[in-house]
This record gives C-alpha cells, structure tokens and sequence, in this order.
C-alpha cells in the first residue's frame, strides 16, 4: 500500500508526465505541418522547373498522342542542350499566352522545309514519318524557311493539325517552347515513353 505522500508525489510524476507528452504531441504535429509545407513547396517546385503533368486536348497528334492522354513534360534539357529534330514539345503559339499546343518538332533554325503531295523533306532530305497513320494531305504543301532562333512544329495528324505550316503560325520561337513530353503516364493502357526520330538530317 501507498502512503498518502507516495500517492500525492505518484500523482505529481503523473502529472509532469502528461505535460511532457502534451508537449511532444505539440511538436510531433508542429513537424509534420513543417515537413507536409515542405513537400508540398518541393512539388510544385519540380513541377515549374523539371516536370508537369499535362493533358492532351484534341486530335493534332494522333496516333501518338490521344485526346485525354495525361503526358509527363521534361522543362529542364533545353536548357543545358540544343532541340533535335523528332522531338515532341509542348508550347505556345506566337502572340498567344493562354493556350499551349503540343506538336513534333520538324525543322531548326535555318531549315528549308519542302512539303509536297504531303511528303516532308528538310533540306532536301526526306522524311520518314512512320508516326503519321490518318494519311497525308496536301493542304501543307509549299516550300517553308526557319527563322532564326525558332522551330519549325508539325502535328503528327496532318488532316487536323494547326502548326508551323499555317500563315497565322509559322515558325515557333524556341522561348515559346515549355519542355518535351518524355512519357504517356496514364490512362496505363497508353502508358509508354516517347523517343525523338532521327531523321538523319
């Protein structure tokens, strides 16, 4: 049995204790709202500067891209090395900032982008473009030059696309170029990673 001046010290520790855990409890929530702020800042942080994801709307890119497709797009390369020919881009049209299109990118700067009967050449070299399955139209056909600085985009549906060969469009410039699309993430039926062509330009 306790005597009366155990229990009352037996009640104190108690006490004390529960204190000492009321304020770990504090803390223990002070430093998962800390660690939840920070991984939310790093999210968004690597999705303004390394990846974002981003949904396809419209048909300018079947069959590689579908409408709805969910696309992981990479910011980051274009800075450390130069756009190759074959890549798929996101960006925006010229003298447009609310909406991005996605497109293939065909000819760089200095590109003489020869379109006839539908057929692709670049610098007098023709294109293989296996990616290109609804058929061929000539409504691009003319003979097109890549201004400095710029791209020159092509939607793999040429039946549908506005890109680089419209006269509202035409060549993009590289600053208006937000990253390129390295995977289809969902739905997982689609998913893959997308590899640039080489054209052997």
């Amino acid at each position: 049995m306790l005597t009366k001046k155990e229990k009352k010290e037996l009640v104190k520790l108690v006490a004390q204790r529960n204190e000492h855990l009321k304020g770990s409890r504090f803390w223990n929530i002070l430093e998962y709202l800390i660690t939840l702020l920070l991984m939310i800042v790093l999210a968004f942080s690597i999705r303004a500067v390394l990846f974002e994801p981003m949904r396809v709307k419209g048909s300018s890119m079947e069959n590689t891209l579908l409408q709805g497709d969910y696309m992981a797009v990479e910011k980051l390369s274009y800075i450390v090395k130069p756009m190759k020919r074959g890549d798929v881009v996101i960006c925006y049209y010229p003298n447009n900032d609310e909406y991005t299109c996605v497109k293939r990118v065909i000819g760089l700067e200095g590109d003489t982008i020869t379109i006839e009967g539908g057929i692709v050449s670049v610098n007098g070299v023709t294109l293989k473009e296996d990616y290109v399955t609804t058929g061929l139209t000539s409504r691009h056909d003319g003979v097109y030059h890549v201004e400095e600085d710029c791209i020159f985009v092509i939607g793999d549906n040429r039946l549908v696309s506005k890109d680089s060969t419209d006269g509202e469009v035409g060549s993009i410039p590289q600053e208006r170029v937000i990253g390129r699309v390295r995977r289809v993430l969902l739905p997982l039926s689609r998913a893959k990673r997308l590899v640039g062509v080489d054209y052997g330009v």
